[in-house]
Parts: C-alpha cells; sequence; structure tokens
C-alpha cells in the first residue's frame, strides 16, 4: 500500500477498529482474534499527529461518565490528566500507534509458521499454542534451530495489529526486528494494513517500530474501569 493511500485519520479508524469489538456503536470486549471476554474501556481517545480527534466509549460507560467526557471532548481537551481529574479515572494506559505502508519481504531467519509447528512452538512459548491457527499470520525467528521470537496478529480487524514475544535469553539481539519486518510481509501480501502500538514507557518497543520502517500516526488513551 502507497503512503499517499492511508490517511492519519483513517489508520487511527483502523487501529481502534482492531482493538475492540464494537456492539450499536459503543465497545463491547477487546478484540482478540482467538476470543475474549475482556471488558473493553470505558473510553479510548486518540488524536493524530495533525491534531484530529477519535473516540468511543464503552458499553459499561455510565451516562454520567459519558456527559463528563463529551464535555471536556467537545471543549477540544486532549490531555488524559484531564479525563482522569475529571472522571475520577480507574486504569488508564498511553500508547503511540505506528502504521507501515511500502515494501517489506520475509527476513533471513524466519519463516511463516502453521499447524505442523505447534509442538515447537509450545516448546518455546508454551502459553501462546491456543492461539497459533487464529492469529495468522504467525511469523517465527530462529537461532540455530530454536524458535526465540515470534510475531504474529493480535488484533484483526480491517488491519492488522502485530504482538511480539521474545524469549530472555535472546532479546536485544535483532530477532524480534526480524520477526515483525517478516510479519510485516505476510500482512502485506493478505491485502492488509500493518499496525502496530506500544505504551509511551516501552522505549525499546517504540524503538524497534522506527527501526522496522513504520510510521507514527497518532498517540491515544484509554480509561478503564477500577479493577480491570
Amino acid at each position: 500500500m502507497e503512503e499517499n493511500c492511508l490517511t492519519q485519520l483513517q489508520a487511527l479508524q483502523l487501529h481502534l477498529d482492531c482493538l475492540f469489538t464494537d456492539e450499536n456503536g459503543r465497545m463491547a470486549f477487546v478484540n482478540e482474534p482467538w476470543g475474549s471476554v475482556s471488558p473493553a474501556p470505558l473510553l479510548f481517545v486518540g488524536q493524530t499527529l495533525q491534531g484530529e480527534i477519535l473516540w468511543r466509549f464503552g458499553r459499561r460507560a455510565s451516562a454520567a461518565f459519558i456527559e463528563a467526557a463529551e464535555g471536556l471532548l467537545h471543549r477540544g481537551e486532549k490531555k488524559l490528566p484531564a479525563y482522569q481529574k475529571a472522571l475520577f479515572a480507574g486504569r488508564c494506559s498511553q500508547e503511540n500507534c505506528f502504521y507501515f505502508s511500502g515494501r517489506a519481504s520475509l527476513e533471513p531467519g524466519c519463516r511463516l509458521l502453521g499447524e505442523d509447528d505447534l509442538p515447537l512452538l509450545l516448546a518455546a512459548f508454551p502459553d501462546c499454542g491456543e492461539e497459533l491457527a487464529a492469529a495468522q499470520p504467525y511469523t517465527g525467528a530462529f537461532c540455530g534451530g530454536e524458535l526465540v521470537c515470534i510475531c504474529r496478529s493480535v488484533r484483526k480487524g480491517r488491519a492488522h495489529e502485530s504482538g511480539i514475544e521474545t524469549l530472555p535469553a535472546f532479546r536485544r539481539r535483532g530477532y524480534a526486528l526480524t520477526a515483525l519486518k517478516s510479519w510485516t510481509a505476510a500482512v502485506l501480501a493478505q491485502g492488509a494494513v500493518p499496525l502496530y502500538s506500544a505504551l509511551l514507557q516501552n522505549t525499546a518497543s517504540l524503538q524497534l517500530a522506527q527501526k522496522a520502517g513504520y510510521q507514527p500516526y497518532a498517540q491515544g488513551f484509554q480509561i478503564w474501569e477500577s479493577g480491570l
């Protein structure tokens, strides 16, 4: 996909559609391809680098919460602390958002993982076996025949969001970068848009996105119910 085919606001909409399931215009659940019963946040607010704002409420948000939040939104408030104060916010998170436009290819030392690779995946990442079929495309990076890093589609909609796991002993050795690049190529081959997001405090993850050629387009924050 060429860079000028996707605006920042369009990318942000794709990101939001990937993150949460929709129920009558409200966020319902965290959108995981293998199924999820985790409630969506009460509020998502994203702002493109060009200043455009996109928001959506969760289905568990009360009328009073929505009224107070809309007052801030319609005034153009963009900073999380103002929402935390006005909404008596519980758990909050902030993220940077990236998308990829251009070309990518499968990297040396990486390959796509399929059903036949389930024993290999379980041996290296035992908590990830149940997602193999649903989170395709699923790429693996290898060292001496050992699976050391995986990158797969942990959120799916009209675009795909990446999720990366690397064995501790192999971190900061380039495996996450090759796995991400290979996953990016696989997503593009399906005609989908590769997306990447990371928490603001996760410096290593933010740097990884840029090394892989991903472009920042927005920041977002989420407000969750207390205790979730």
